[in-house]
This record gives structure tokens, C-alpha cells and sequence, in this order.
């Protein structure tokens, strides 16, 4: 066998690669489409993560698999299970495995490996609708009294994700110069957005001075927030130092599990559409493709709306 191929005579439309050598070209071709900009690195992050548990299933339950056509269906139907009861996953994440395994059957359909897709038929899990967990005011205020006693910058950093929706990847990539001042915005160019467009967010008044003296005189090539304290400098974030503040935070405060992070970005487009913002300008401002995203945040009145009593509308004169 050399270079992952079999010397067996090959079927129509088959080639004996090994399951090895067939992981190997996969993620060889993630690694240049993210040097390309076409995939983002946590593509690639996910991709080796849902790699590295299959070939754990794989070691863990002793199979035999040399060659990358005997990934069948039986295969994927027992490592879903695996993942699914026997580690105790949520359907999200069960559904997120088969999301893969389709991924990577389609790549050994277009390499000549596989005949048929083993995951047709398989069917995701359903989902219960996933319930934004927007802070409370009393929530809201616990953590704003916490974070404004913190010598580090964790709170301008906080305030950045609730007011301008940047999410936790792009924070760490962010620097000086994507800061405009003058125009109060913060522009994102494609290689850091996680759109891979280049887009531009407002900088709301009531978080423009702290944002303001957050950078200082900082030069333009450091990062906003970088590894010493979340202060502008020139070394890198580290991808987990965010949630783990965060993390510790909660701990402190007692808080709920369910208040994560993300939360912040939740609060804040939610908060703009109940005072009034009109959802295509929260949708902007939160860089949704389609307005039915940024509708999912509104939450249903069920009582008296004095907004609806008093639009101006008619029919007629």
C-alpha cells in the first residue's frame, strides 16, 4: 500500500483509501480553504474537534476500520448513538455530528471514495425552539455593579458585545484602527467578520466615551482588547480568556447557568427593539442576513401596546 492506496482492484467508481489518508486530504483541504478566506479557523477548530471524536469512537468501541469506504450506514448510525446516549449529548449536538458526517461522506463522494452518501436517511433530531436568554433588569444590574469594580478592561469589552452585537471571535481580532472616532463606528473587514464581509457597526452615544478613553492614544496596529487584562496591546487574546472571565463572573455573582456571554449580544438587540428601534435598523446593527433573525429577539405583548393605540394610520378618509 502506498501513499493510502490499496493495491485491491478497485470497483467501479471506488478507491480503497484509507480512513486515514482520506482524514488527512479532508482536512488538508479546510486548512487552504481558510488560508483562502473562504472557511473561517474555527471551521477548522470544529472540523479537527469532530474528527478527533470520531476516531475516539472509533479506538474506544476496538473497530477494525482501515479503508474509508467502510464508514456505511450501520457505522453512522452507531457512532450517533454513541454520541448521543452514551455520552450523554443533547440532540443539538448529536444533530451537529450528522451535520459533519454528511460533510465529510460528500467529500469522499467527490474524491471517488464512496458510491452513496451512508447518511441518507438519517434525520436530525427535533429540536425544542430555543429560547433567548435575554438579562433581566435586576440580572443586567447585578453585573454592571460587578464589572465597573474590575481594574481590568472586561467591561468595556462586555459593553462592546451588548451595545455594538461584535461577537466573541471577532473581539479578539479587533484592533485600533478598525475604530473610527470621528464617524463613531467600528469597521470590520472580511477578514475578521464573521459574515467574511466587510461591515460597518455604530457606536452608540451612551457607549462612545467608554469605548473613547477604553483606547486612549493606543497605537492603531495594537489589539482593542489583547491578553494583558483585555487592555489595548500588542499580544493576541487567547480564544478562551473571554469565557472564562465570564465564567468567573457568574460564579461569583451566584448567576444562573443559562446567562451566558452570548447573552449580552441578546440582551442588547432585544433591548433596542423594545424601545423602538425599527427591526431593520436593529438587523443592520446586528449584521443578520434576513430581518426574520433579528425578529426572533422581539418578544410577543400580550397585553396593551400604547404603540399600536397610537400609530397613525387609517383607512379612508
Amino acid at each position: 500500500m502506498h501513499n493510502g492506496w490499496s493495491p485491491f482492484i478497485e470497483q467501479a467508481g471506488t478507491k480503497y483509501k484509507t480512513f486515514q489518508s482520506a482524514v488527512d486530504d479532508f482536512l488538508t483541504m479546510i486548512k487552504k480553504q481558510v488560508k483562502d478566506d473562504v472557511s473561517r479557523p474555527d471551521t477548522l477548530r470544529t472540523y479537527n474537534s469532530n474528527l478527533n471524536l470520531l476516531q475516539q469512537y472509533i479506538a474506544e468501541k476496538k473497530i477494525k476500520i482501515v479503508f474509508a469506504l467502510e464508514i456505511n450506514k450501520r457505522f453512522c448510525v452507531n457512532y450517533l448513538d454513541w454520541i448521543y446516549i452514551e455520552r450523554d449529548s443533547s440532540p443539538r449536538t448529536r444533530n451537529n455530528h450528522l451535520g459533519f458526517l454528511r460533510l465529510f461522506s460528500s467529500f469522499l463522494i467527490d474524491k471517488g471514495v464512496l458510491n452513496d452518501n451512508p447518511t441518507i436517511g438519517l434525520k436530525n433530531m427535533k429540536l425544542l425552539e430555543k429560547r433567548r436568554q435575554v438579562f433581566p433588569e435586576q440580572i443586567k444590574q447585578v453585573i454592571y455593579e460587578e464589572l465597573i469594580t474590575y481594574e481590568n478592561a472586561f467591561h468595556t469589552l462586555c459593553m462592546t458585545t451588548y451595545f455594538c452585537f461584535i461577537r466573541n471571535s471577532e473581539l479578539g481580532k479587533l484592533k485600533v484602527w478598525n475604530i473610527n472616532l470621528n464617524d463613531s463606528t467600528i469597521f470590520l473587514p472580511k477578514e475578521i467578520s464573521k459574515n467574511k464581509k466587510d461591515e460597518t457597526i455604530t457606536i452608540p452615544l451612551q457607549f462612545f466615551d467608554a469605548l473613547k478613553n477604553h483606547i486612549g492614544n493606543s497605537p492603531a496596529d495594537q489589539y482593542v482588547f489583547s491578553s494583558d487584562q483585555f487592555k489595548p496591546g500588542i499580544k493576541k487574546m487567547g480564544i478562551r480568556k473571554i469565557s472564562s472571565a465570564w465564567d468567573s463572573l457568574r460564579d461569583k455573582l451566584e448567576l444562573d447557568g443559562v446567562y451566558q456571554f452570548y447573552g449580552l449580544k441578546d440582551t442588547g438587540i432585544t433591548d433596542l427593539l423594545i424601545s423602538g428601534v425599527p427591526a431593520i435598523k436593529v438587523r443592520d446593527q446586528a449584521r443578520h442576513y434576513d430581518i426574520k433573525i433579528t425578529e426572533m429577539y422581539a418578544p410577543r405583548r400580550n397585553g396593551f401596546d400604547n404603540v399600536i393605540q397610537n400609530a397613525n394610520i387609517s383607512f379612508g378618509k
